[in-house]
């Protein structure tokens, strides 16, 4: 168990100890009052020192029982009252051990026993000063002084009145530090953004921008590209036909592929005066149901190429309405209001349907002129459009891009990766922006490719690490900037952090500081505001307006302040460093992020639990193979035992691909705790299950791919005819396979053809048909020679 501050920098390999020092002096009447309270305590003044201690040390690591290790005895185990006075913790310090009247607490990785000398951290205080003794090449000056100060400010609050509530005794002497300048290079000819009017609504600023840029190219994809007076002109046409077929007001569906259509949809519902609700035709038409069926559309616009995928859906009464290629003449719609909702963006549900956030104009115009500032957009820049539009993350490149005069490129990136680093050189991308899962299967073969135009590298939608730092340092050129940061659908901009030389030694690369126009805070569990270590709160008027149609979760994440500060409590737990800086910590809750998607594991298990040979279920997220991926365990309802592959594909029917487990357990009861909850710590590894001896790879390019599968799912074994996706492939690792496939045997492999049989054999038979039948292509006997 790690106990004490969070290191600074990584402790894996170990370093070579080297200390160094801090000491802080208390005021000349500290001794005096120690003694006082203790006698009125009857508590020994060392007992009120280690209680204090204790305290510090709760608020740093934000955990309920704080191991505090005394020099020269056992550790001592004591768990922290936040609701309860300070002077029943010294009683709780002082039934759990004694101490020399000088106390000498130190903090390191494993405190079940007696401390050892060389400790990660030692706090040494008598009444007069406070010395901290530090493992300099794993935390920073700056992080032994706070200590040092927040033990001085504790302990000048309990000598002042030790019957006040733990939680309410502070250890900050006062408000965080002031986020820094943004200092992102200002590229030559930039001009921000002029701000929102009081007014202002998204479509009002695409008009004017469109009246300003009438020739630049707006948004260009595989089947062409608009200018601004184009598209324009094509979504003022459809928002008139969509007014006057449904009137504003109303919710639209918009099912597009990843292509310019997703364009024209998106701005002819809000033209119209109507949210719009983003369907993606790769999703399950179970999920897409669901989301139809709870924001109650008018119509659903679709490609024309997806017409038959759109009358499948939902309610056979829903009017369907092909986009449009070309524009008609018509006049401008209605005004739209700037409190009008936008869109309708669904994020993953605890109960097994989808939230949907309710976003509006106004702040939607706030966020990506935010964004756009910060990150320079303007008329030159070239914007790829990499993310969805139904995840939250295209936001800002749909509205920053074209909100700005930019072009926008909806480039597909599930190419290969050379391919995909060739179109983005081949727009002239100025901007990449996308989660790290992506970013790092973009830079995954080693070839840096040509990527010199890119000046600002975004990341976000999961946590970035120090690897990810050194890919963005290797590949691309020393004038580009690497940005991380943290924006939940709820608030999609909020915090921003320019990832500097240091970043790539430290242990964790900061989310960064609130952007303007947002404030945060700090809970503690029982939602009170604490300074270190707690759930992120996001205090903002651009902070959504909440789910819709679900008033209880709504009212458990969203609110209003006193003084009229709309608030969302994000579930994130974060770290604040010495300078202010936000590091992510994980999460309060059960919601994971699985390749960028932010997922509910109980909307998994509550699905599960609906098919009728299941009693429980219980879904994990497993790390053992190189990733985080989902495994889901399973109790039969009847005596008919549940079948795993029946699961599976009752998931994959009515779930996203990241959200079905790449294995599933069959169990006869689920381990319990002595107090009868579930202990996920004791469910079992999930199985792999081993080929058949008649499917074992036999031939040199059998063996050869299945190695490569191998290697890529982290599995031992693979047969010829085992599924690539129920092996726990996703779509990532599918483009990386299609990439070691093509550089070992010179073959490109056509997706839909794949995805009809997943398998080894039907790799084989590619091969075989590119290479006029033989099983061992010239590339493959060379390396086996």
């Amino acid at each position: 168990m790690r106990a004490g501050p969070a290191a600074d920098r990584p402790r894996f390999p170990e370093p070579p100890y080297r200390a160094e020092v801090e000491d802080l002096v208390l005021p000349d009447d500290t001794p005096t009052a120690l003694r006082e309270i203790a006698a009125n305590l009857g508590e020994a003044p060392s007992t009120i020192l280690l209680a204090v201690f204790t305290l510090v040390l709760h608020r740093h690591t934000g955990e309920g029982e704080t191991v505090v290790g005394v020099r020269g005895g056992p550790a001592l185990r004591v768990e922290v009252d936040p609701d309860a006075p300070f002077a029943d913790l010294a009683r709780r310090v002082a039934g759990a051990g004694r101490a020399d009247t000088a106390a000498s607490v130190l903090f390191g990785n494993d405190l079940a026993e007696a401390p050892q000398p060389g400790a990660e951290l030692e706090l040494t205080a008598d009444g007069t000063a406070i010395r901290v003794t530090y493992h300099a090449n794993l935390f920073d000056r700056a992080t032994a002084a706070r200590l040092a100060a927040h033990y001085r400010t504790a302990l000048s609050e309990v000598l002042h009145d030790p019957h006040t509530p733990v939680a309410a005794v502070p250890v900050e002497a006062g408000p965080p530090q002031s986020p820094p300048a943004w200092r992102l290079a200002i590229p030559a000819g930039y001009a921000p953004p002029p701000p929102a009017g009081a007014d202002e609504s998204l479509v009002d600023r695409f008009r004017a921008v469109a009246a300003a840029e009438p020739a630049r190219t707006a948004v260009t994809g595989p089947s062409g590209a608009y200018r601004y007076d184009e598209l324009d002109a094509v979504t003022d046409a459809l928002a008139a036909d969509l007014c006057r077929r449904f009137g504003p007001g109303r919710r639209i569906a918009v099912l597009a592929g990843h292509d310019v259509g997703l364009a024209v949809g998106v701005w002819s519902v809000l033209k119209a005066g109507c949210a719009y609700v983003p369907l993606d035709p790769r999703q399950p038409a179970g999920r897409l149901d669901n989301v139809l069926a709870d924001t109650d559309v008018a119509a659903v616009l679709h490609d024309p190429d997806l017409r038959t995928a759109a009358a499948a859906l939902g309610d056979d009464r829903t009017p369907l309405v092909p986009l449009p290629s070309a524009a008609k003449k018509s006049e401008p719609g209605p005004e739209v209001s700037a409190d009008s909702p936008a869109y309708l963006l669904n994020t993953s549900g605890s109960t097994g349907r989808p939230k949907a956030v309710v976003q509006i104009h106004r702040n939607v115009l706030a966020h990506a002129l935010a964004y756009a500032d910060r990150i320079r957009l303007g008329p030159t820049e070239q914007v790829p459009l990499l993310a969805r539009f139904t995840f939250d993350a295209a936001v800002m490149d749909l509205f920053g891009a074209l909100l700005t005069g930019a072009t926008l490129h909806i480039v597909d990136p599930m190419l290969p990766p050379a391919e995909l680093r060739a179109r983005l050189a081949a727009v002239g991308a100025t901007i990449l922006h996308g989660t790290p899962t992506l970013f790092r299967y973009l830079m995954g073969d080693g070839d840096d490719g040509d990527l010199r135009s890119v000046r600002v590298v975004v990341l976000g939608g999961e946590e970035v690490v120090r690897d990810d730092v050194e890919r963005f340092r290797e590949h691309f050129p020393a004038d580009c900037t690497l940005v991380n940061g943290l924006g939940p659908t709820e608030c999609t901009l909020a915090l921003q952090h320019l990832v500097t030389e240091a970043d790539a030694d430290g242990a964790a690369v900061p989310v960064g500081h609130p952007v303007d126009g947002v404030e945060v805070c700090l809970l503690d569990p029982g939602g009170r505001p604490t300074e270190v270590v707690g759930e992120l709160e996001i205090r903002s008027g651009r902070v959504a307006s909440g789910y819709w149609r679900q008033e209880k979760p709504t009212a458990g994440a969203f609110g209003t302040h006193p003084d009229g500060t709309r608030y969302y409590r994000t579930g994130d737990l974060v770290r604040r460093r010495p300078d202010g800086a936000l590091v992510f910590q994980g999460r309060k809750d059960r919601q994971v992020k699985i390749r960028g998607h932010r997922l509910e594991l109980g909307e998994v298990e509550a699905l599960l639990r609906t098919h009728p040979t299941v009693a429980q279920a219980t879904v994990v997220v497993d790390q053992r193979r190189g990733g985080a991926r989902l495994a889901g365990y399973v109790t039969s309802a009847t005596s008919l035992p549940a079948d795993a592959g029946e699961l599976a594909g009752y998931l994959t029917r009515q779930l996203p691909d990241y959200a079905v487990p790449s294995a599933l357990m069959v169990l006869d009861s689920m381990p319990l705790t002595a107090t009868g909850k579930l202990d996920r710590s004791r469910l079992p590894v999930p199985e792999t299950v081993l080929p058949a001896d008649d499917d074992r790879p036999r031939t040199p390019v059998e063996v050869t791919l299945a190695q490569i599968w191998c290697r890529l799912l982290g599995i031992a074994e693979v047969g010829v005819r085992t599924s690539f996706l129920a092996a726990g492939g996703d779509s990532i690792r599918l483009m990386e396979m299609f990439s070691e496939v093509k550089r070992e045997f010179s073959v490109e492999i056509p997706l839909v053809r794949f995805l009809t049989s997943p398998t080894v054999s039907t790799i084989v038979g590619l091969i075989e048909d590119r290479h006029g039948g033989t099983n061992d292509t010239p590339t493959h006997r060379q390396r086996l020679q």
